[in-house]
């Protein structure tokens, strides 16, 4: 079989036509979902608007874009869709509390979301039609999620920006309808804007990442649009995506395709709406240290040291054992457990500048150990779930171990409504009552004649501090 006819009967091409064609009539759990995690991604990209990464991004964008369709958190001017969801992508992924796809190990909507507000805008797109490119989306990161983890990500590549462009690009074909050949060029336009190093946890850089994956889905969308074209096998042929980013280890594209036959994504397995505002590695290992807490009645005074036994990835995750700064302290164990101790949970304030330098967290600090479970390899197929072990030893030398697999707001254990609710009131606490007040109409979204709008919603957020 020659190289074009392999192409034209390979995964990105099969991909593309599904893409393309797939019918618009999802079940309405699944629209349901995709809602929630609309509404929960708004409400991440209110409360990351003030974060100094979004505003030294919102900085070096000051000469470009002045003239546009589409909103930009915090501001009443609009700007061209691209750098419009490459702040706000930003901002949904400022503060580390946007959801994750557990088997992509990605920040899904926090790409998806951004880039799918701007170009619906852009287009006066329906509120039905945002709701069908977001499932689209989540539907194909999912595909080269099981194709490639945990291999690829264990390689340390930031699947935020990996498989979101790919993604974002994906979803934002199906808003403008594209056809299948062009569908399967807006995907392989995007392999070549999808980088990202885990190396930049911690760092203004990682929020960045899941801007970038935003913009670039447009950017990728409309490039095919236009004509312009790329190789049809980007994802399994030869020097593609399998093959320098992740390798023979990884599952590969044979057999990814027939879960399109199966429930949408977004359903089974669904994506983990965060309960705290920090890296995902923590969740599991937080959730059992405050049952502990908990059952025992046990207070910070009364432990002597907590130790938690976590995935290799988590491991490599949260590389932060003495945070300085907020972002640091988001991907540290030890001071998500030492916070948590001390406060019975970790919110929006936990992460601010002041909370870091706090004396009492500092010294709990050295208590907190994290060991890599051997049961839980780091190139453990993207299919299996994680979990975590914490145990907490007390100063009478009492012992208690907890395992969570499924933490709070993951897709077995979700958020319920009040809680959802209560989250975005957090997230817009301090805003205009139009940005508060407009929860309702995220969390229908599907049900809005035009996008336009609501959109407006963001440009009324209080971006400065």
């Amino acid at each position: 079989m020659n190289d074009s006819t392999s192409a034209a009967t390979g995964f990105t091409v099969k991909l593309a036509q599904w893409i393309a064609a797939a019918p618009r009539n999802w079940p309405s759990q699944a629209i349901d979902q995709a809602e929630r995690a609309i509404v929960d991604t708004v409400a991440c990209m209110i409360a990351g608007s003030r974060d100094e990464a979004v505003q030294r991004i919102r900085q070096g964008l000051k000469q470009w874009g002045a003239q546009g369709d589409a909103s930009r958190i915090g501001d009443a001017n609009a700007i061209d869709a691209p750098w419009a969801a490459l702040i706000n992508g930003s901002a949904a992924h400022a503060l580390d509390y946007d959801d994750v796809l557990d088997p992509a190990a990605s920040h899904v909507s926090a790409v998806l979301v951004p880039s799918l507000l701007a170009l619906a805008e852009e287009i006066d797109a329906s509120g039905a039609d945002l709701v069908d490119a977001y499932i689209t989306g989540v539907e194909v990161e999912q595909c080269l999620a099981e194709a490639l983890n945990m291999v690829h990500y264990s390689h340390g590549w930031h699947t935020t920006l990996t498989f979101g462009a790919p993604a974002a690009a994906a979803a934002c074909a199906r808003l403008l309808r594209l056809n299948a050949g062009q569908v399967c060029n807006a995907l392989s336009l995007a392999t070549s804007l999808g980088a990202g190093f885990k190396r930049q946890f911690g760092t203004n850089a990682k929020p960045f990442h899941a801007g970038l994956g935003a913009k670039n889905g447009i950017v990728a969308a409309r490039m095919a649009a236009a004509g312009l074209t790329a190789d049809p096998a980007v994802f399994e042929g030869a020097r593609g995506v399998l093959d320098l980013m992740a390798g023979a280890e990884a599952a590969g594209f044979d057999g990814v395709l027939q879960r399109l036959a199966g429930p949408p994504a977004i359903v089974a397995p669904g994506v983990w709406l965060k309960r705290y505002p920090c890296c995902a590695s923590t969740h599991r290992a937080v959730d059992g240290l405050l049952e502990l807490r908990r059952q025992h009645k046990l207070t910070a005074a009364d432990i002597a040291r907590v130790d938690t036994l976590v995935s290799e990835p988590a491991v490599r995750n949260l590389m932060y054992m003495n945070p300085v700064n907020e972002m640091q302290a988001r991907f540290s164990m030890s001071f998500c457990i030492a916070a948590a101790c001390y406060d019975g949970d970790l919110r929006l304030p936990t992460f601010r500048r002041e909370s870091i330098a706090r004396a009492d967290i500092a010294a709990f600090l050295p208590r907190v150990t994290m060991t890599s479970d051997p049961e839980q390899p780091a190139d453990m197929p993207a299919t299996v779930k994680s979990w975590a072990t914490t145990t907490v030893t007390t100063n009478d030398r009492r012992s208690f171990t907890l395992k969570v697999v499924d933490c709070k707001g993951y897709p077995d254990n979700p958020l319920t409504e009040q809680e959802l609710t209560a989250k975005f009131g957090d997230c817009a606490s301090g805003q205009p009552d139009a940005v508060i007040a407009s929860y309702a109409d995220w969390r229908t979204v599907a049900e809005a004649k035009n996008i336009r709008p609501l959109c407006g919603v963001l440009r009324k957020v209080v971006a400065q501090a």
